[in-house]
């Protein structure tokens, strides 16, 4: 293969915030013998630092060779390191100038996007750290991301309030919609995507966490879910398998799939989402029915709203399909709507106008509502399911409802920003 070229070297040297920020210094660039772009900087305290590339000025689009104190948690201190080998990236290339543009960021407000590595690489870093959706090698939608790693959207909620719910004039408001207040005291990370089969078997380790495939009876195939990786993994049980029989205060039970993905990340606050974080993730600002500022309807153009971002009742066919194929939200998540019916942490509630609620975690089933919630509708149900506002449940010793409805339930995870 043909070593790239590069005529002279550049660097671009940044902040991301304020001067009470961690601030990066003394950035220098070189190449050495064997073509690896070398960078260095200082850095003045602990932070997250990420690293991003361009050649000639243009953004290198897959930079998955960097190695060092790059897209990741870097501890102060001079001369730090980072190497990029553009010979695998950038190959057959001639430019003018190599760019490195470096930022610091406070671990209480990190970069948008973190990437938790589910299958061992043979490096040494588990958790990387992106600036954009620009910044992720192979770009979001790369299937490395709904198998081998677990890709995460910081979602910027810490001192806001938001009111959650559908107002009852919309055309469509779902099923207990009741609007309600609720503050929001920290920021945190949601999966990109609804839990596929290739990365809840990554997660369990080859731990037989489900006894079979749900999709035997329904197609020829005995192992449609094995045949299709990329699908939201279903049939899977609050107390069976995700957390246990605790609590949804307590943690985790040991063993089960949110224990094992503590231990195999080395993040002990992975969880399910509250369902206040799961709404207000999927709205992203938005008060529509939709989560992307349009309203669905049975029918026009309401249906071809619904039909854009939602895998439902009316285009699925009766079965998943492969995550992230849909229109993301404004905060670049798919298929909060549709495709599988997500299951939060809490119990369910019934919300009324006046709640006004602090970092809400039902923790009391009551004696007439003893179930989990489920969010987001899915592949089997129609526009008053696949509804932002709109609030089904499952009930603890299993799913509710009709025969066979487990196989239309999944879940997606979240965690706070490691520190």
């Amino acid at each position: 293969m043909k070593n790239a070229v590069f005529t002279s070297l550049a660097f671009v040297s940044a902040t991301l915030l304020a001067a009470a920020s961690p601030t990066v210094s003394n950035v220098a660039i070189a190449q050495d013998a064997e073509k690896n772009v070398i960078v260095t900087y200082d850095l003045d305290e602990d932070a997250i630092v990420t690293v991003a590339f361009s050649v000639g000025g243009e953004a290198v689009p897959v930079p998955v060779t960097v190695a060092g104190d790059a897209n990741r948690i870097v501890t102060a201190g001079t001369g730090r390191k980072v190497v990029w080998n553009p010979n695998l990236d950038w190959p057959l290339q001639s430019a003018a100038n190599v760019s490195a543009t470096v930022k610091a960021w406070t671990k209480d407000v990190p970069p948008d996007y973190m990437a938790v590595r589910l299958r061992d690489d043979g490096t040494d870093l588990n958790i990387r750290y992106f600036a954009t959706s620009d910044d992720v090698p192979g770009g979001v939608t790369n299937r490395i991301y709904k198998s081998d790693w677990l890709l995460m959207r910081r979602i910027p909620a810490k001192g806001i309030k938001s009111r959650l719910g559908n107002d009852s004039t919309r055309p469509i408001p779902g099923r207990n919609y009741q609007t309600h207040l609720v503050s929001f005291t920290s920021d945190f990370y949601m999966a990109v995507y609804e839990t596929t089969e290739a990365q809840y078997k990554n997660i369990a380790g080859g731990a037989n966490l489900r006894t079979s495939d749900p999709w035997s009876a329904s197609f020829a195939s005995a192992t449609y879910a094995e045949e299709h990786p990329y699908i939201p993994v279903t049939d899977v049980f609050y107390r069976n398998h995700i957390r246990g029989d605790v609590q949804p205060d307590a943690a985790p039970a040991s063993g089960k799939l949110i224990d094992k993905l503590r231990t195999l990340s080395g993040i002990p606050t992975f969880d399910l989402p509250t369902e206040a974080q799961w709404e207000f993730a999927c709205r992203a600002g938005t008060a529509t029915t939709l989560n992307d500022g349009t309203d669905s309807a049975s029918s026009g153009t309401g249906l071809d709203n619904l039909k854009r971002v939602a895998w439902c009742g009316y285009n699925a066919e009766s079965r998943p399909h492969e995550v992230g194929l849909k229109k993301p939200n404004a905060w670049g998540l798919y298929d909060m709507l549709g495709n599988a019916d997500e299951v939060p942490r809490d119990y369910y509630k019934t919300y009324t106008d006046a709640d006004d609620d602090i970092a809400p975690l039902v923790t009391s089933a009551s004696a007439t509502e003893t179930k989990y919630c489920t969010r987001g509708g899915s592949y089997g149900t129609k526009e008053w399911d696949c509804n932002s506002g709109d609030r089904g449940g499952a009930h603890l010793g299993g799913w509710a409802g009709a025969a066979g409805a487990g196989k239309q339930r999944g879940f997606r995870v979240m965690c706070l920003p490691p520190q």
